[in-house]
């Protein structure tokens, strides 16, 4: 993974890992093992590759630039559309839950309708029938 330290100069591997330049230089002489954590950071920085910092299951999952691209995705994301990413989440799980309260609302108000339904049918049919019989007695007494 030496390769990784030829294409760079010691100043920028300082500021991406934050080491001494002494230590650097024994890096690129060969002198002193690169620890495998410099390596995948500094995979990282330079090819944009996240498995090479957070595992396989991160391949093809990128960094370039200030955007980060999914392998689903053609555009990348910006940090401030990743936050964005949560705060929709949480906001879809709301509304979620609104429309969940809102059916369950529904059906109370089908089943007072359906009930008042049949006591206006109820009604009706008393009304008719006491018409009838108030028409038949007044026939009867008349």
């Amino acid at each position: 993974m030496n390769e990784l330290l030829y294409g760079i100069n010691i100043e920028e591997i300082e500021r991406i890992t934050g080491e001494e330049l002494k230590v650097i230089k024994k890096w690129k002489k060969g002198t002193k093992p690169i620890p495998e954590s410099t390596l995948r950071l500094l995979r990282l920085h330079l090819t944009g590759d996240a498995s090479a910092l957070l595992g396989d299951e991160w391949k093809g999952y990128r960094f370039v630039g200030n955007l980060f691209y999914v392998p689903e995705w053609r555009n990348g994301f910006a940090p401030h559309e990743i936050r964005a990413l949560f705060w929709k989440c949480q906001q879809i799980w709301s509304l979620q839950r609104e429309i969940d309260f809102l059916k369950l609302e529904m059906e109370k108000r089908d089943e007072v309708i359906n009930n008042l339904e049949v006591k206006a049918d109820f009604y009706r049919r008393q009304l008719v029938l006491e018409s009838r019989f108030g028409w038949i007695l007044h026939k009867s007494f008349s």
